[in-house]
């Protein structure tokens, strides 16, 4: 993210950047706007069975950006209104399942017993729990412990002692519920040891 004293790049516009989109600052209106856009753009192709135009490394990114900086504003902006608040949620939900369309792997639901913890020492936490729903590349876990989005962490699988390290893809606090976290494996090739090939999306 930008810091406060660089100004968004979009014509005309004199606010500070909040977030960034392909490194360009933009500030909190149009980040949106532009998000909003491409998301517009993205269902529309994918209405049209067009999404093999993009790339979807690009697209990937995009939904990346979009997801992490969205969650930032909205969990960290202290003078959001209900409108922008809620511009902001639909924009992770739309990127989601977006991403669920740019998936590099299937997704399979089971409960693997884990543990999860910092990656920094001097900020030195644990927690045991399991997976919800996991991919080739990540999982999401519950997770009692606040994470933030991007943070580091390690994942030890509790049945047979493999590790990995991991990035915070999104983490959401449920009221039905235990709060839950989206990982990503930064270092690891199938830490599920499973055969991907016969499961399908």
């Amino acid at each position: 993210m930008k810091t406060e004293t660089e100004n968004c790049s979009a014509s005309g516009c004199w606010r500070a950047a909040t977030a960034a989109l392909e490194d360009r600052p933009l500030c909190r209106k149009h980040f949106i706007d532009t998000c909003e856009a491409a998301l517009e753009l993205y269902q529309r192709l994918l209405k049209e069975n067009r999404l093999g135009e993009v790339s979807p490394e690009a697209a990937r990114g995009f939904v990346n950006q979009c997801t992490q900086q969205a969650d930032n504003i909205e969990r960290g902006a202290r003078d959001l209104d209900d409108r922008d608040r809620e511009r902001l949620v639909n924009l992770i939900v739309l990127a989601a399942e977006l991403g669920r369309h740019l998936r590099r792997s299937p997704r399979k639901a089971i409960s693997i017993p884990v543990q999860v913890g910092s990656a920094i020492s001097r900020q030195h936490w644990e927690e045991r729990t399991e997976t919800q729903v996991i991919s080739r590349y990540g999982a999401s876990v519950k997770c009692r412990h606040c994470l933030e989005t991007g943070e580091s962490i390690g994942v030890v699988r509790l049945d047979n002692g493999r590790r990995a390290n991991a990035r915070v893809a999104w983490y959401r606090k449920k009221q039905d519920g235990e709060p839950r976290a989206g990982i990503e494996f930064l270092d690891c090739d199938n830490f599920w040891e499973l055969d991907w090939t016969g499961i399908k999306f």
